[in-house]
């Protein structure tokens, strides 16, 4: 169906009242850097992407960067039709100059993540998986492979040990002693840790979280939110944004009504309380608080709540 504003009022109209407090669109002026539309926006223009990433880079990993080729939204498509491609928000490659031109020596994938992922770990190794498949031509010896860092920004504690980094890299079970250094790092970022970390890296988690000038406390955070000064203020922008929203918000109330109707077509609770589960993912709520919302709403135990969770979310 054509979505007009004519037919969007007549179905609001026909289906059961959608919470106001879900149909709430963050205010433009409002976004952060950890909201995808501006980070995406923000790094569209590959210049603009290595202002934004070297900084990141260097922080999170300690190393010193020299030059950088950034593809920003880079899209990989699966090996074939059935199998699933991925899009990477900042994709960086570190070169090296050589006698036969430039040689890439490191890749970054710079993925801020605004929502909880429970299959995070589990999507951060596809993700991998996807990029090494581009990175090694035919004919070419695995000892060619670049190493490779992925960053994940996070606004949760993936891990629950309150730390602003937390490094992965694989170790051999039996001894973490010995050395298995396949080239993969990954780090995950919690922009609210307060354990460990620089407090370089921590003024930018900062700042990434609450992008404003009073946080951009640096060069480098000052030369990012320069572009996000002139990105916030190009009226072509606003109007997308708005666009998007939109149409994102039409969705949240239809799902909605579809979890209401499935309740009442089923008769039981159970459907109701998908819908409300669903909406609220959809919504960008955390896991906790759309248990706590449930357990409230619908008067279940703890154990119970723990049931819709694993089955809807």
């Amino acid at each position: 169906m054509k979505i007009t504003s004519n037919n969007l009022t007549q179905s609001y109209e026909r289906e059961a009242p959608f919470p106001e407090q879900h149909s709430h669109i963050k205010p433009y002026e409002e976004l952060n850097l950890m909201d995808s539309f501006l980070f995406e926006t923000v790094t569209e223009k590959p210049e603009n992407a290595i202002v934004v990433a070297k900084p990141i880079i260097e922080r999170a990993t300690g190393r010193r960067v020299q030059k950088l080729v950034v593809h920003p939204q880079k899209d990989l498509k699966g090996i074939n039709i059935s199998t699933h491609g991925i899009r990477m928000d900042v994709y960086t490659e570190e070169v090296v100059a050589t006698h036969s031109g430039n040689e890439v020596t490191c890749v970054y994938d710079i993925e801020p993540n605004n929502y909880y992922d429970k299959d995070l770990p589990r999507r951060n190794r596809y993700y991998q998986s996807m990029i090494d498949s581009k990175l090694l031509p035919s004919g070419e010896p695995y000892k060619n492979l670049p190493d490779m860092y992925s960053i994940w920004l996070l606004p949760y504690d993936p891990f629950g040990d309150n730390r602003m980094i937390y490094t992965v890299k694989n170790t051999v079970a039996e001894n973490n002693q010995i050395v298995y250094n396949d080239g993969v790092t990954k780090i995950f970022l919690y922009t609210r840790g307060t354990v460990g970390g620089s407090k370089e890296l921590k003024q930018l988690l900062d700042f990434m979280e609450h992008s404003t000038r009073e946080n951009a406390v640096d060069s480098e955070l000052s030369d990012i939110m320069d572009i996000v000064d002139t990105t916030k203020s190009d009226p072509k922008e606003r109007g997308r944004y708005m666009g998007i929203m939109g149409i994102i918000d039409y969705e949240k109330r239809d799902s909605y009504n579809e979890g209401i109707e499935l309740g009442r077509s089923e008769g039981i609770q159970t459907g109701i309380i998908q819908g409300t589960i669903i909406t609220c993912k959809s919504l960008k709520q955390d896991m906790e608080a759309t248990k706590s919302h449930i357990m409230t709403q619908f008067n279940l135990t703890n154990e119970k709540a723990d049931e819709y969770i694993n089955l809807y979310w």
